[in-house]
């Protein structure tokens, strides 16, 4: 399949999605979120792929919705922002979400609006000390979108993501270390492929549908009462229990052996 505005490479059981307008410091697009839906939608349903890997080319990870395009917009459907959020931003989101595999951020320089939402919504984030975190949308006289409120709170408080917000205040590398976003800001190119290396071969060794499961239990905690969220994990225990993952690892205990996942 042929991508304009990404490219797309699968290594083993690890696709990588690289968002490819340096020039443009990959400001999102019509072409780019429609191809970029496409290419997760292809993660979820090619069980080959066990890990999913986002990225930016170049200086940047995403400066967000490209500005030009959206004036663009403006003039032929006047500013029903609300109606491009709904048709090109939330499902991405969704998608990265719904994921049933663990996504990984990869943030070598800034990621702003709707770049921000993106990252936010991966598993991990691996980034450089030239990284940051940019919540951007009251520069422009808007308010976060694609899920940035739920996101940010959730991640780092809800005191601190209105704040940051309200003041469009960058959360930098060390902060992002600090909040818990990610464990390391790596100094080099290189240390920044060996965490990630490192992080894709562990996780795509793993049990895949566990893995999706995890993340979407505590999406659902938090904002579930307690008497849902102990069904829930009953019944997503159950689920498990009946995988060739779970009994591998049952087989693998009793021979006293490591072992070995294939993600179903």
């Amino acid at each position: 399949m042929g991508y304009q505005e990404l490219s797309w490479e699968q290594n083993g059981a690890v696709a990588t999605i690289t968002l490819n307008r340096p020039d443009a410091l990959n400001a999102l697009t019509e072409t780019l979120r429609r191809e970029m839906l496409e290419a997760l939608h292809r993660c979820q349903t090619d069980q080959s792929v066990r890990v999913v890997v986002l990225k930016g080319a170049g200086r940047a990870f995403s400066v967000g919705q490209d500005l030009k395009e959206m004036l663009q917009y403006y003039e032929s459907h006047g500013p029903a922002l609300g109606q491009l959020v709904e048709d090109e931003y939330i499902p991405i989101v969704k998608a990265l979400r719904a994921m049933e595999k663990p996504t990984i951020a990869v943030l070598e320089g800034a990621a702003v609006g709707g770049g921000m939402a993106l990252a936010l919504a991966t598993d991990f984030r691996i980034i450089s000390s030239r990284a940051q975190l940019v919540p951007g949308f009251v520069n422009v006289g808007l308010a976060p979108d694609t899920g940035t409120a739920f996101l940010l709170a959730r991640s780092i408080g809800y005191a601190r993501a209105v704040s940051l917000c309200l003041l469009g205040q960058p959360i930098k590398a060390a902060q992002m270390i600090e909040f818990g976003l990610a464990f390391t800001a790596h100094e080099t190119p290189e240390a920044l492929a060996s965490e990630l290396e490192q992080l894709t071969a562990r996780l795509a060794a793993g049990p895949t549908r566990a893995y999706g499961a995890i993340r979407q239990l505590f999406d659902q905690a938090a904002h579930e009462p307690l008497a849902t969220v102990l069904e829930l994990e009953r019944d997503v225990q159950d689920a498990l229990a009946h995988t060739a993952d779970h009994q591998e690892a049952v087989e693998a205990f009793l021979a006293k052996r490591t072992p070995v996942f294939r993600g179903e």
